[in-house]
């Protein structure tokens, strides 16, 4: 959780990522500028807690994301082979398809960078 560290005013402080949003900002501020989430008395178990939180929201965000992108790729194979070929639906069920695919790739692929971001402990 602890990025850098910057000299300011002739003391050193910590750059940390805030727990809320994950936008980069000093231990010595209140609150993160970005979501303003306090972070001035919380002590290192409770922005560990924090984080924890922020990644499980985001996995589960990008879990449910993947099982939305496989339904528009099954329901797009669905409209696939029950359409007569040439009319705009089968193109849509095509483009279902290709989007479906990508999209859960992605969302794949998201997964393991957060998983191995978060193993890494960065």
């Amino acid at each position: 959780m602890l990025l850098q560290l910057a000299f300011t005013k002739g003391e050193f402080m910590a750059i940390i990522s805030c727990p809320a949003c994950g936008q980069k900002v000093s231990d010595k501020a209140p609150e993160c500028p970005k979501c303003g989430a306090a972070i001035a008395g919380l002590d290192k178990e409770k922005l560990a807690a924090m984080e924890r939180d922020r990644r499980l929201n985001l996995n589960q965000s990008l879990v449910t994301q993947s099982m939305l992108a496989m339904v528009l790729f099954l329901a797009g194979f669905f409209f696939y082979w029950q359409l007569p070929p040439h009319g705009w639906q089968y193109y849509a069920a095509i483009l279902a398809i290709g989007v479906g695919f990508i999209w859960y790739l992605v969302n794949r692929v998201r997964i393991l960078m957060l998983k191995r971001k978060s193993k890494h402990g960065l």
